[in-house]
């Protein structure tokens, strides 16, 4: 059990490592962040000198980087990395508000467990009689999201799967049946 006291500041060792509480002598691996470690950087704000290049959003201030969405020139303060790319903080907001990026999407639709969810809705014993509109449907929503976005997390088709072989026996059932009843002998 830890004792809880606080360490002080002085003890721990700049950048992380081990320290010794001086109440139960116990060890303790630090990881610091580097932030906490000293200030952050500054952003420069030197001024372009005469012929250089001057940052779109902030003239006086000197231009470093070029946006990747939409070209103008950016100083430092107005740039941000965006996985590969440098973009301006205005398309990173555009980017954002539009959704279009998938690292901004915070939630989405599970459409291999509602192909799923239809496929098994006539297996229920008070809604068996929907098979003829859930199994098509199924089909549909299984095939149509072939290559829809999954999840956030990994994730496999198997649920596309299920629906999809659960839906096409459904319909090969209901084609037996409807051919028995249309076809028999009389």
């Amino acid at each position: 059990m830890f004792c809880q006291s606080a360490l002080p500041a002085d003890d721990v060792p700049p950048g992380g490592g081990g320290a010794q509480c001086r109440s139960c002598h116990r060890v303790t691996e630090l990881m610091l962040f580097p932030a906490l470690a000293g200030r952050p950087p500054a952003l420069s704000v030197e001024p372009a000198a005469e012929g250089e290049a001057t940052c779109f959003y902030s003239p006086n201030r000197r231009a470093t980087k070029s946006c990747s969405h939409c070209g103008v020139l950016i100083s430092d303060a107005w740039a941000a990395q965006w996985g590969s790319q440098t973009v301006c903080l205005k398309c990173l907001e555009h980017l954002r508000g539009k959704g279009s990026d998938a690292r901004f999407q915070t939630s989405r639709t599970l459409w291999d467990n509602v192909a799923l969810a239809v496929a098994l809705t006539p297996f229920t014993v008070v809604l068996w009689f929907a098979a003829f509109i859930t199994a098509p449907a199924s089909v549909f929503l299984a095939l149509w999201h072939w290559n829809s976005p999954r999840s956030m997390v990994p994730r496999s088709r198997l649920r596309l799967v299920l629906a999809l072989l659960l839906g096409v026996a459904q319909l090969g059932v209901g084609a037996v049946l409807f051919l028995k009843v249309w076809f028999r002998p009389s």
